[in-house]
């Protein structure tokens, strides 16, 4: 009887202890800055929403505060479920500059069943946060506008608070920077790229110890892809960072203890040189060059590895580097919903130079980049997410599957690409590409003078074309012609000092859907008149100014206007006109 009574016991307490262990905690507050509103995440939904009660800084406040007062409500339908709570007003959702509603202060929660909250301290005044209240919040984030440069010789240290840097940091050539028991966020500030960077010069060094690395959310600003590319020497303890890749250049030298390097969408130590060595830690992607001469043979490599201690040269025995990895893990590629395929980071990625000697098969990758220099070379059925072969020199992919995408890097050669998805291009110089059929889901030319052919192709997701930055890009200007359908690309693609002009295929056609012929076409101060199809091809040369910017083309027939259409860099091609 005693016993059972024990065991009854250890029961209940092993209940409360679930219950306690799955209570909804708030977790994070943020300023929402598109809308002016406070949102307050939870680490779970509780499922009930009838009879929460609002503490703030300990006194309960209405949570329906009507007009002018604040109004606390979930951020989704019931259904979804939510994630959390939005402070806002009427109508809703209405911003909080009216409203008497602090930037700082204690926020809990009653939650009916499961009690209260954890009281959670918020300090928005640094991030935004923008109302009536006349609070005072004090100062935390030592805020920091433009590339911060840490100068030849000299030594930074930010130690021991919290650091917002918007924009790139310069380590120049025998500088320090070293980051220690601190929050540093990082955003783009007037960084023209998605990426925003450390850029840690020869002789240079950076040392992160005890500190978060992190973006802010995209609510707040431009958050960018914090990227460290290390041409000196860092160093990387007891650190939580959500850097998206870490170069490691030729004479680099790098130590990562104890931390963690991952985000949402990458997490990606790049090594194509230097002395890396990461012990007790784990990355969301591992990136490896195969230079030339150099052999990689490999079956069923996946991601989602541990690795007690490893060298790379198990995999590659020619690498001209040195990476070592001792009790460290690969995170698996398990992306999912719209990061499950495109320009993500996780798992196994190789850099193939054209001179290496390679042979993967049945393998799981996320991307596999190919180098095409100076010649004429075609591809065929390359797809995402199930098993696809290519053969390009004594380069050989058998029933490879690859998760992320498909990258070529083109240098002044003619490239063909047939009935493939999930491209990502990078061509230079006067190059000419071809892609029939197929899709590219990011696009970043750098130097780029040639021309781009689309036959039935479609480009998403992602693009740079970008000019005057010397670590990215210093000119492009080319030319784009052919069926191209653009979606999903207008909030995504970054454009700087760069030039684009793109031919487009007009067809007009009347009511019944017959071609009308000898109609004039006038855009930008040209006239182009419609053949026996009903067809006239007109270009555009779009900048930065006026890409996003539509122009009205006006076809006119017989002396009248018979139809109007706005045309940007965006708009797909061909195009099709019905008069009116």
């Amino acid at each position: 009887m005693e016993d059972k009574a024990f065991l009854r016991a250890a029961l209940a307490l092993l209940s409360l202890y679930a219950v306690i262990g799955t209570a909804a905690e708030i977790v994070e507050v943020r300023w929402e800055a598109d809308i002016g509103v406070i949102h307050i995440i939870l680490n779970s939904w509780p499922g009930v929403w009838d009879g929460w009660r609002f503490f703030l800084n300990g006194v309960e406040i209405p949570m329906e505060g009507g007009w002018g007062r604040p109004v606390i409500r979930p951020d989704a339908p019931l259904s979804q479920p939510p994630t959390g709570l939005f402070v806002g007003t009427l109508p809703w959702l209405s911003g909080l500059e009216r409203v008497d509603f602090p930037c700082c202060g204690t926020i809990q929660l009653y939650i009916p069943g499961e009690g209260f909250t954890n009281e959670f301290y918020y300090n928005l005044a640094d991030l935004g946060c923008r109302t009536a209240s006349t609070v005072e919040c004090p100062r935390e984030w030592m805020v920091h506008e433009g590339d911060l440069v840490i100068g030849e010789g000299e030594t930074r240290v930010i130690e021991g608070g919290k650091f917002f840097q918007k924009g790139n940091v310069y380590v120049r050539e025998g500088a320090t920077l070293v980051i220690r028991d601190t929050e540093f966020m990082m955003g783009r500030g007037e960084v023209p790229t998605v990426h925003v960077y450390f850029f840690v010069e020869p002789g240079a060094r950076l040392i992160i110890e005890n500190s978060r690395i992190y973006p802010p959310p995209p609510s707040l600003t431009e958050p960018g892809l914090i990227c460290v590319m290390n041409q000196g020497e860092a160093r990387m303890v007891n650190s939580e960072t959500q850097i998206h890749y870490f170069d490691m250049s030729e004479g680099a030298r790098f130590e990562m203890v104890g931390s963690t390097m991952v985000n949402p969408i990458g997490g990606l130590l790049q090594v194509t040189g230097g002395e890396t060595h990461v012990v007790d830690s784990t990355i969301g992607a591992l990136g490896l060059r195969v230079p030339a001469g150099g052999h990689l043979f490999a079956e069923g490599l996946h991601s989602g590895i541990y690795f007690e201690s490893w060298d790379v040269h198990r995999l590659i025995p020619e690498a001209d580097y040195e990476l070592v990895l001792e009790r460290t893990t690969l995170l698996k590629d398990e992306l999912k919903g719209e990061y499950r395929h495109g320009p993500y980071e996780r798992g196994w990625i190789f850099f193939l130079d054209p001179d290496s000697h390679v042979r993967l098969v049945d393998c799981e990758l996320r991307k596999v980049f190919l180098e095409i220099r100076n010649e004429t070379v075609e591809f065929h059925d390359l797809r995402v997410g199930v098993p696809s072969s290519l053969q390009y020199r004594d380069i050989v992919l058998e029933d490879v599957v690859v998760m992320g995408q498909w990258p070529f890097e083109i240098h002044n050669a003619r490239v063909a690409i047939y009935d493939s998805d999930y491209l990502f291009l990078q061509p230079s110089g006067y190059s000419t590409v071809r892609l029939v059929r197929s899709h590219m889901v990011e696009f970043i030319p750098r130097n780029f003078f040639g021309t781009m052919i689309f036959e039935d192709a479609s480009w998403t997701e992602a693009g740079e074309i970008i000019g005057g930055v010397p670590y990215h890009s210093e000119a492009n200007r080319f030319t784009m012609r052919g069926s191209l359908r653009i979606e999903g690309l207008r909030e995504n693609l970054q454009w700087k000092d760069a030039w684009v002009t793109r031919e487009f295929e007009l067809f007009v056609r009347d009511r019944e859907g017959r071609p009308v012929v000898g109609a004039e076409v006038r855009v930008g101060g040209w006239v182009y008149r419609t053949d026996k199809r009903g067809r006239a091809v007109f270009r555009m040369t779009f900048d930065e100014e006026n890409y996003n910017r539509p122009t009205r083309v006006e076809i006119r027939f017989h002396g009248g206007t018979i139809a109007e259409v706005d045309v940007d860099f965006f708009t797909s091609s061909p195009i099709e006109v019905r008069a009116r």
